[in-house]
């Protein structure tokens, strides 16, 4: 934790560029807090939705459906994924 305190900015600074996050750990290991970048942090309520209401299960069926291609010249159309 020390190592954060001194280094917070930098720390910031590579959380940003890079889109990640950094666990905050004590002189022991125990986790004590979690550095991340705002793009992840404001994407978490947007995943948890799209969790919810199944559309990410259809996007990942898609994904692992290799039989054709998405025609997206008219759109997506949510429901047919």
């Amino acid at each position: 934790m020390k190592y954060a305190q001194q280094n917070l900015l930098e720390i910031i600074k590579v959380v940003n560029q890079t889109d990640t996050s950094m666990e905050i750990l004590d002189s022991l290991g125990s986790s004590q807090a979690v550095i991340m970048s705002v793009k992840e942090y404001r994407a978490i309520p947007e995943t948890l939705y799209l969790m919810n209401d199944g559309t990410l299960n259809k996007v990942h069926k898609a994904m692992q459906d290799k039989s054709g291609e998405i025609d997206l010249t008219n759109g997506i159309d949510w429901n047919k994924i």
